[in-house]
């Protein structure tokens, strides 16, 4: 059996993303488990270099990390044919339909799901099928992006909640049981409210949560121009000014990374090309 003196974490040139060395994913106890957690709490995101695992390796796996929700897309084009609990990402066509989610277009920086109540812990994503190019995630840390912050800004940030509208996703398409709205004023739509600086759960520390668009959100309470200033500068900090971790997949590759503290977004790649990657979700608290 694995003992925690063989699985290690290895710090890439980031400070967001660590390797895992040493981890068997046939293998395991409740130690390595453990030791797993901390790193993920440590770090924000771990990396497992071509793993390998079946589909239900990861979800037996995942499972040790948290109660299973549903990402939206899987009640769509994303549902697995055996393993509800996978999302399958693809941009694959089966009998003239999507065989995954997302296509191979840009996913610009977000937070999963941040426009629900109980936004996601985190998450684990496989890849199955890499292209030859294209197609790299990136992540960050929303702890460095608030801890970096200007003390002028910080201080903007103090005991603000921000609203997001969850009627539209961000390429203007109506979420899921969703209906037009009546007005123009997104304030008035069906939305979200959280703070704008999050404290996680189980680490204590601070985080800036910023979701997944400048559209649509609204810090409460302040004129709408005002608020649309203040996002613009605290998007351009975070995402411009920030440490960053590039993962140019293999096949076989794990990331995982805690939704609650991590940004992440995803390049566009050749449509001609293939990209099929398995993700797993776990639940996480409302945000306080």
């Amino acid at each position: 059996m694995l003992t925690k003196e063989r699985l290690r974490a290895v710090q890439n040139e980031s400070n967001v993303c660590a390797d895992i060395e040493g981890f068997d994913f046939k293998s395991y106890d409740t130690r390595d488990i453990e030791e797993l957690r901390r790193l993920w709490l440590q770090y924000g995101v771990l990396r497992f270099k071509q793993a390998g695992i079946t589909d239900t390796q990861q979800v037996a796996f995942s499972r040790h990390f948290g109660e299973f929700v549903i990402h939206p897309k899987q009640k769509q084009e994303g549902g697995h044919p055996d393993h509800p609990e996978i999302l399958v990402i693809s941009n694959a066509m089966k009998d003239g339909k999507p065989s995954g989610a997302m296509g191979n277009s840009e996913a610009t920086w977000h937070t999963d799901t941040w426009f629900y109540e109980r936004p996601p812990a985190g998450a684990i994503l496989r890849a199955v099928t890499v292209p030859p190019s294209g197609g790299d995630t990136y992540f960050l840390s929303t702890y460095s992006a608030f801890e970096t912050l200007p003390p002028a800004l910080k201080k903007e940030t103090e005991g603000r909640q921000i609203f997001f509208q969850n009627v539209y996703d961000k390429t203007g398409a109506l979420r899921l049981g969703k209906s037009e709205p009546r007005t123009r004023d997104f304030r008035e739509w069906s939305g979200m409210v959280h703070p704008l600086v999050r404290t996680h759960g189980e680490t204590g520390r601070k985080a800036l949560y910023l979701g997944g668009t400048t559209d649509g959100a609204w810090i409460v309470g302040m004129p709408l121009d005002e608020s649309a200033s203040l996002l613009v500068e605290l998007w351009d900090h975070t995402t411009k000014g920030q440490d960053v971790f590039v993962q140019q997949w293999d096949q076989g590759d794990i990331m995982m990374w805690d939704n609650r503290c991590t940004m992440h977004r995803r390049d566009g790649f050749d449509p001609s090309t293939i990209r099929i990657m398995h993700r797993t979700t776990t639940a996480g608290e409302r945000p306080i």
